[in-house]
């Protein structure tokens, strides 16, 4: 069974504006959204302009694309 990476705590959470996200910069942030995709959830990595920089279907493969593309993750509304 694996864990939950933000219930664990391996992933700190913490509320932001999208304007917030902007100010930060487009290398810096990045951020999550879930997604269905052909019937099957889906996590997909948006850029701080919400451009799509990566599609994947669970957590350990979205957290590899975040270190790939070098961005830190945060909770967004």
């Amino acid at each position: 069974m694996t864990s939950n990476p933000v219930e664990s705590g391996k992933i700190q959470l913490i509320d932001m504006t999208q304007n917030d996200l902007r100010e930060l910069g487009m290398e810096e942030v990045g951020y999550v959204r879930k997604y269905s995709v052909k019937g099957k959830p889906a996590w997909v990595l948006h850029a701080a302009d919400g451009t799509a920089l990566a599609v994947q279907e669970n957590m350990p493969a979205l957290q590899a694309s975040l270190q790939h593309h070098d961005l830190d993750i945060v909770s967004v509304h």
